[in-house]
């Protein structure tokens, strides 16, 4: 079982670190295996898009250019409000509100592409067990989900190596292989899990991070069967 760890901040904290900013905390630049998945047609425009946790909006921003529509939720107010900023200075199609994934609606076949960039890590270990569902639940027949988490082998939780300057807001880092099996239900498309080096906040420092993309399967066709006619055997 992952690990929870016991000095976690609290999550209102994280408006005031956006807030102390004065920038986009981490980079204008989307995560690069997230620019690749649309890029490779895989997901293609237009159609609805579920930025969860989205911070001031890197992601969301990327995606709404490639002419999606985009819901980005966040509890940071301070980055929902620069995210509509931009969003509105490019006439983007980007709803963004302060809301609470656990306490999201997640309407049943909705998106065809839901983001869940290092948002899950951010939550107790057993939203996993609720929240899972909904999410696939959430995703059109041949949608896509893609979804980041820091491991177990993340400074963070090592304690070996810089951390990031806010792993304190991390509840629990992921086991290797836990990301892909938590979404069994889904075809998986590409699963990594790899060291980076993150200069995009902070000092430069290591991350250990999962990466799954997953297909949720598209609706079968139902057989026609003529009304009155029967095979004979």
């Amino acid at each position: 079982m992952s690990p929870t760890l016991p000095s976690v901040a609290p999550a209102s904290d994280f408006d005031d670190v956006y807030r102390r900013a004065g920038a986009p905390l981490y980079g204008v630049e989307p995560v690069p295996e997230l620019r690749s998945l649309l890029e490779s047609g895989l997901v293609a425009a237009p159609g609805r898009v579920l930025d969860l946790g989205c911070g001031d909006g890197r992601n969301a921003l990327y995606v709404a250019r490639r002419g999606f529509e985009v819901e980005a939720v966040d509890t940071a107010a301070s980055a929902i409000a620069r995210l509509q900023a931009a969003a509105q200075r490019e006439n983007l199609a980007i709803a963004a509100r302060v809301d609470d994934v656990r306490t999201l609606s997640y309407p049943p076949g909705r998106y065809g592409l839901i983001v869940a960039n290092t948002i899950l890590d951010h939550l107790e270990r057993s939203a996993d067990d609720w929240l899972v569902p909904l999410i696939t639940r959430a995703l059109a027949p041949g949608g896509v989900l893609f979804a980041s988490v820091f491991t177990t082998r993340d400074p963070g939780c090592t304690g070996v190596g810089r951390p990031s300057a806010t792993a304190r807001f991390v509840r629990h880092y992921y086991e290797p292989g836990e990301l892909a099996r938590l979404f069994a239900g889904l075809t998986v498309v590409r699963y990594v899990e790899q060291h980076l080096v993150d200069k995009a906040h902070g000092r430069p420092h290591r991350h250990q991070i999962a990466r799954l993309t997953a297909r949720k399967p598209p609706e079968r066709r139902r057989r026609r069967l003529s009304l009155g006619r029967q095979e004979s055997r």
